[in-house]
């Protein structure tokens, strides 16, 4: 072993002979020292960049259903909120919704619940604090029908006395929520004429949605 390290060493001090060593200045280790911190800096920036990017992309995910506080109905280019489409509707795939004139129901205002004949007791009393909004309404096949609402508040108190109401409201008269995610809905129990509604509840800081259905069942036109 020893025999063996000792032609190694030969060997490369012969390779070494002749070869001049050029070790770099103080400048080019200053220059070179710099530019390794410029790049230890880019990628220290690189990395702080994505991690707000991935934290915004996280807090908009779905958080799903009533109490949800990271989901906002899509805006249009002006910046106020856009009322849902027939197809974006639940259950568009069995009812085919259609956007309907305004009517009774267009008229209901935030703090009630129902749709047509069938409602929630009570009814909704007591005014809503101030806000904006809109409502469209939908008709679908076999007497089917759909409301959109949807309330921009000025604080977020505001919009915790509405939501606390409406939950009320639901409990009151026996409505269960089912599902979890942004698929959860109201929907009364038993066979009732409430066991064909549905309402999905969403809302944000200052704002809430609010979507109701009334499938087809035997009632009159």
């Amino acid at each position: 072993m020893a025999e063996l390290e000792g032609r190694v060493e030969v060997e490369v001090e012969e390779l070494l002979d002749g070869v001049q060593l050029r070790l770099p200045d103080g400048a080019e280790l200053r220059a070179r020292g710099g530019r390794r911190q410029a790049r230890r800096r880019i990628a220290l920036s690189a990395a702080a960049v994505a991690a707000v990017v991935g934290a915004v992309l996280w807090a908009v995910v779905p958080g799903g259903g009533d109490g949800g506080r990271d989901v906002r109905p899509a805006q249009r280019p002006d910046g106020v909120t856009r009322l849902m489409d027939a197809d974006e509707l639940p259950l568009y795939e069995k009812w085919h919704w259609k956007e309907q004139g305004s009517g009774a129901d267009a008229d209901r205002g935030i703090m009630k619940i129902g749709l047509s004949d069938v409602g929630c007791a009570p009814f909704g009393t007591g005014e809503a604090p101030g806000h904006q909004g809109g409502t469209r309404v939908y008709r679908g096949d076999t007497n089917a029908l759909a409301r959109h609402r949807h309330a921009e508040f000025r604080t977020s108190a505001d919009t915790d006395k509405v939501v606390r109401r409406l939950r009320n409201v639901l409990d009151n008269c026996g409505m269960e929520k089912r599902g979890e995610g942004p698929d959860a809905y109201y929907t009364g129990t038993g066979t009732g004429p409430r066991s064909h509604l549905r309402v999905y509840l969403t809302h944000g800081d200052k704002w809430l949605s609010l979507v109701e259905t009334l499938d087809g069942f035997h009632r009159s036109p």
